[in-house]
């Protein structure tokens, strides 16, 4: 009997160490979505998530300029949900057009439609054997040019630091 306290205090310490690790994962997810100068945004928002096997653990953020809108995301993902996105598409049909390329080491995949004004952009921020992590900027109301601009606010190397946690 004597033990009992000694396994309830260690099973606890246990708990409180993934407890506090999984939210400091999460604020480190949140840190990098900055503010952009000129546009109104919401609070950065983390979530976790298990699906039959698949994990995810994101963080979003919202940003409001007039009807114009942009939606920031950071995702730590299987990696087969990541490597479809980055095949080095390129293509330009009907006023959408996908381009495939790199920014500053980074794998992009930016697709925009032009009759719409709206697109999304994807950076490959790693991969592991088991996970890839991503950086999405969807975004309404303004052109492709004024996106990369935007995207090139981000500390895209600040955002690929806070996933290699979860990336283990």
């Amino acid at each position: 009997m004597k033990s009992y306290p000694k396994i309830a205090f260690y099973s606890l310490t246990v708990f409180l160490f993934v407890l506090t690790s999984s939210l400091f994962a999460a604020e480190a997810l949140k840190a990098p979505l900055i503010d952009i100068p000129g546009w109104d945004a919401e609070p950065a928002m983390e979530m976790d998530m298990n699906m039959n096997g698949v994990k995810m653990s994101n963080a979003t953020r919202s940003y409001e300029k007039g009807d114009n809108t942009i939606d920031a995301a950071i995702m730590v993902t299987s990696r087969q949900m990541g490597m479809a996105s980055f095949q080095g598409m390129n293509m330009s049909q009907g006023g959408i057009k996908i381009e495939s390329s790199e920014m500053d080491g980074f794998k992009i995949m930016h697709t925009h439609d032009s009759n719409e004004n709206e697109g999304n952009v994807l950076v490959l921020l790693g991969e592991t054997e088991t996970n890839s992590a991503i950086f999405s900027l969807g975004y309404s109301g303004i052109s492709s040019e004024e996106s990369t601009s935007i995207l090139k606010q981000y500390n895209l190397k600040q955002i690929q630091k806070a996933t290699k946690a979860l990336m283990k």
